[in-house]
This record gives structure tokens, sequence and C-alpha cells, in this order.
């Protein structure tokens, strides 16, 4: 915890291991017995905070409800809370500064990088795609690339307010404006991707 706080903070160079234990209240040994070194124990919090990428991965898979939609407007219900639960997901402070991180890492760490996209935002639209699957099948969707129609329904969730956080993360939306987001998410992506209006 003590290592996460100060990476997130102070970046991967602004770090050392001497503040680590001083913060985690050990020995500099202790902390070299258990992470060999400063690299090592900066892998083995990403590859942590990876894995919880779950807990996202369940909250748009339950947006998207236990039965499939038949009309265009519960279709748009579910698209919006799916928009929402993603953006409330994404705009943790926690997440955007783990982002930022990685990304001004991605050179010195490129395998964390590819594996952080891969488990994180690719693996969204991944989750997306097969919760729209049943819709493209029953018609309600028109999608010759589903994958890409995914790609462009979190985009037009996330897009708008991680940039703007991502360059200042004090300034998150409030849930109004969250939903506002959502709801332009939704019927936007169902101008260009839906087939009919009930």
């Amino acid at each position: 915890r003590a290592a996460t706080a100060l990476f997130l903070r102070n970046g991967f160079h602004g770090t050392s291991i001497d503040e680590v234990a001083s913060h985690a209240g050990v020995s500099k040994q202790t902390v070299y017995k258990q992470f060999t070194d400063k690299e090592r124990l900066f892998r083995e919090i990403v590859e942590a905070v990876i894995g919880n990428s779950d807990a996202l991965v369940a909250v748009i898979t339950a947006a998207f409800g236990d039965t499939i939609a038949t009309t265009c407007d519960e279709l748009e219900a579910r698209l919006c809370k799916a928009a929402r639960v993603y953006l409330d997901g994404v705009l943790r402070v926690e997440v955007l500064s783990l982002r930022r991180l990685i990304i001004a890492e991605a050179e010195r760490f490129p395998d964390l990088a590819r594996s952080y996209y891969s488990q994180a935002p690719s693996r969204g639209i991944d989750v997306i795609a097969s919760c729209l699957q049943p819709y493209a099948d029953s018609g309600l969707l028109a999608a010759n690339d589903l994958w890409l129609a995914a790609a462009h329904f979190a985009y037009l969730a996330l897009a708008i307010a991680q940039d703007r956080a991502l360059f200042m993360p004090t300034e998150l939306p409030d849930p109004n404006e969250r939903g506002r987001l959502a709801i332009a998410a939704a019927r936007a992506f169902l101008a260009a991707y839906g087939t009919a209006k009930s």
C-alpha cells in the first residue's frame, strides 16, 4: 500500500526504496527481501491492479441485464446504464493515476503497458462486444464489425470525461454530468448502429 501510494504520487523515478520502507514502517532490507528491487515492486503493484479489472467487467455485464431487451427503448436504457457504470469505474482517482503512471513508464515497461491495455481498456471493449452480440443477432443493431462498434460505444461513453481527467485530475465530472454523458453516448451509438425505434 505504501509503495502504491508513492508510485502513484511521485512516479517510478521519483520513488525510492528508502521512502517505501519508511512509509511502510519496515526496514529497507525487508522491502528488498520481499521484492528484490524497485522494478520488481513496481511490477507486482501494476499486476495486482490489473487483476482487479474483473470488478469493472462484472458491473458492465450486469448493466446489460440478465435478459435480452426486445425494443430499442429498452436497449437504450441498458446502454445508458452500461455507459454510466463504465464512466464511474474508469473515473476513479486511483484508476486515472495508475493509467497516467503506466503511460509515463510505457517505454521502460512495455510488457506491463501491453498487459494493462489488454486486461483493462481492450478487455472492456471485448465485454461490451459480447453484451451487444444478442442485439446484432436479433436485428436491433446493425454492425459488420461488432468489436469496432463496441469500441465506438466505449469511447463515446468515456473519451470526453477521461481525457479531461487525465490532464486535470481534480476536475472530475459530477453525477449529473456523468448521467448526461451516458445518455448522449447511448443515443449517439443507437443513431449509428440502431435499426429500429419503438
